[in-house]
């Protein structure tokens, strides 16, 4: 018979994890999975002098098609698609 045991911890030092319960019983055999939950603060490369998030949202242009997908592909289209289809 096998039973669920659901906890959120805190990591500590040295990557310590403890889980504590009373159905966890001496000489009882379990499977642990960790799944670590970072938020973006904690995230790798996120401190680095303010990750790539900090770029997020930081260019405001004034071309009302700037977010526009399809005209994006076309002026990649119309400055790379020459060299493109003469390297091929």
């Amino acid at each position: 018979m096998s039973a669920a045991i659901k906890q959120i911890v805190t990591v500590r030092a040295g990557g310590v994890v403890e889980v504590r319960s009373s159905e966890l019983h001496e000489g009882d055999q379990a499977q642990v999975t960790v799944v670590v939950m970072r938020t973006a603060s904690t995230e790798p490369g996120a401190a680095r002098a303010g990750g790539w998030r900090r770029y997020a949202g930081a260019v405001n242009s004034t071309d009302a098609r700037a977010g526009d997908n399809e005209q994006i592909d076309a002026d990649i289209a119309a400055e790379y698609g020459n060299r493109l289809t003469a390297e091929s």
